[in-house]
């Protein structure tokens, strides 16, 4: 297992891309030429053939979602490489987006097509938004609201709960925002966003499709796939099924490898990076979402071998919902053919992290690109991955951008305050260095004496501490002598502390990409990727 130490940029408009973008299309070639000389069999489904339904439904589902909102799209031809991305449709910072760009630029480079997943099986992290508001000279930090929340319910069912609320949230974010109101992404995007109501009623749809049709109209046109939609195709099935004909031994391989990851970074936490796959019973726990519609709480899918059979139950149901023949040396068609009926029984059977890049890198694309979250997964992904079909992984690329708001930048530096802290310390311990006077009166005295007693002898406890009493007397007699140059000190360590709250706020690089300019933004995607017009339809 190899160590990553990635960082996210900390300069504005700086990115991070490793291995660098000029390398990505040598990356995508070769991934392409491993993967189309991958020979491994999937219960009866050679790679190469599977790759090809895989690749061949998603395009055709991808292609679908975007007819049906209306949104122009590419069309792949006939073994096109496809450079594959995704997150979830949340409204995120910029060193997300930027991936989508990227994604598009090296598709297009390599003659390929981008695509975009949408994890719409994940959690919402939140139902608002941080906006910067001015607070006298500083800055202050509040959550604007774009719906009320509707607790942790996958994206895929989870609705706009108040569209009041929804329809309002642009004026709101204005009402408070301490930058440049003209011109702010979330002006185009919100309008989407509100013309997609009378499509879909899901919360992460609506943000998802706003998203591509911003991108559409700056001549960014990747597909775009929700991954509820990927992981309800054959292709997908032939994936799952596999993996839980053989999941002993991808679960003994799962949490072997997880426990060598946290003894490499020195991980206690029994939950990060994930949990250890676990077993109740002849029941083993496998690297899947499960739960039903009407009762949209994720659950883990339990499987349980009874010599050709494979029942498989939701984590906290006492019985199986499904009996698939299906085992380690057992052809899987029929298996596959019980999955796919799963939808119209109202059962989500969906991917975790780990499963979704693993099913993302070896069956549907030729390159991924990660941010730095999902490549820290998949350092784990990649010991799991690589000895359970056992060969090396394919490549991906990591990325993430830092762009501050353009909120200005107020005089002080941590680096500043950091002097002032320490000149204020010398005050206390070696006020003499302060002041320039000191050669007659009182002062002189007390400088003498402390000299006098620092050359003092220190051979036993007790010079030692007769030493070090005196050196604290004369500083404390000093001190009077500094109390003006303290006072300023103090004055100015306030004003710096102030500056620097307010610099932390102004530059983070956290902050929704849809309180950015326009302009700004679309001037930092093209400087950072090569090649990158953005022209506008």
């Amino acid at each position: 297992m190899v160590s990553h130490r990635l960082r996210a940029p900390s300069a504005d408009g700086s990115l991070l891309a490793e291995p660098p973008l000029i390398a990505a299309s040598a990356r995508l070639a070769e991934n392409a030429s491993q993967l189309g000389n991958w020979q491994y069999e999937f219960q009866g489904r050679s790679a190469s053939r599977l790759r090809t339904l895989v690749r061949k439904q998603v395009i055709e589902k991808a292609k679908s979602f975007l007819n049906n909102a209306g949104l122009a799209f590419p069309e792949p031809g006939t073994g096109e490489r496809l450079v594959v991305t995704g997150h979830q449709p949340e409204l995120f910072h910029p060193g997300v987006w930027v991936k989508n760009f990227a994604a598009f630029e090296i598709a297009k480079q390599s003659r390929g097509v981008g695509l975009n997943l949408v994890v719409d099986n994940d959690l919402p992290k939140s139902n608002g938004i941080k906006v910067p508001v001015r607070q006298r000279e500083g800055l202050h930090v509040e959550r604007v609201l774009f719906d009320e929340w509707g607790g942790e319910i996958p994206y895929e069912d989870l609705r706009v709960s108040d569209e009041s609320l929804f329809a309002t949230f642009p004026e709101r974010v204005h009402d408070v925002f301490a930058g440049d109101r003209s011109g702010m992404v979330l002006d185009s995007f919100w309008k989407h966003a509100v013309q997609f109501r009378g499509l879909t009623d899901r919360l992460g749809l609506r943000l998802s499709l706003a998203r591509r049709a911003v991108e559409g109209s700056w001549g960014v046109r990747n597909l775009e796939v929700p991954l509820s939609a990927v992981c309800e195709t054959e292709g997908f099935q032939w994936f799952a099924a596999h993996l839980l004909a053989h999941l002993p031994r991808y679960q003994d391989i799962h949490n072997d490898a997880l426990q060598r990851y946290r003894e490499l970074y020195g991980i206690r936490s029994r939950h990060h990076p994930v949990a250890a796959l676990g077993r109740d019973g002849d029941w083993l726990e496998a690297p899947f979402w499960a739960w039903r519609e009407g009762a949209p709480r994720r659950r883990p899918l339990l499987a349980r071998q009874r010599g050709e059979l494979l029942d498989l139950r939701i984590g906290g149901e006492a019985e199986p919902f499904l009996e698939l023949p299906l085992g380690p040396d057992r052809e899987a068609c029929c298996a596959v053919e019980e999955l796919q009926a799963l939808p119209m029984r109202g059962i989500r059977l969906r991917t975790r992290a780990l499963t979704t890049t693993m099913f993302s890198r070896y069956l549907l694309g030729d390159l991924f690109l990660h941010g730095i979250g999902g490549a820290k997964y998949d350092e784990l992904g990649d010991e799991i991955s690589g000895r359970f079909f056992g060969m090396t992984p394919p490549d991906y690329l990591t990325m993430s951008m830092t762009l501050w708001l353009g909120l200005g930048e107020a005089a002080g530096s941590t680096e500043g305050l950091n002097r002032v802290d320490r000149r204020l310390r010398d005050l206390s311990f070696n006020p003499e260095r302060e002041v320039k006077s000191l050669a007659e009166g009182d002062g002189a005295e007390w400088v003498g004496k402390k000299r006098t007693a620092i050359a003092g002898p220190v051979e036993t406890h007790f010079q030692r501490l007769e030493r070090f009493q005196e050196i604290r007397r004369c500083n404390e007699a000093l001190q009077a002598l500094v109390k003006g140059r303290r006072e300023e000190l103090v004055e100015h360590r306030a004003k710096l502390r102030a500056a620097v709250a307010r610099n932390a706020l102004a530059q983070s690089r956290e902050y929704a990409f849809v309180l950015h300019s326009e302009t700004r933004l679309r001037t930092a995607l093209r400087r950072v990727i090569p090649g990158l017009s953005l022209e506008a339809e």
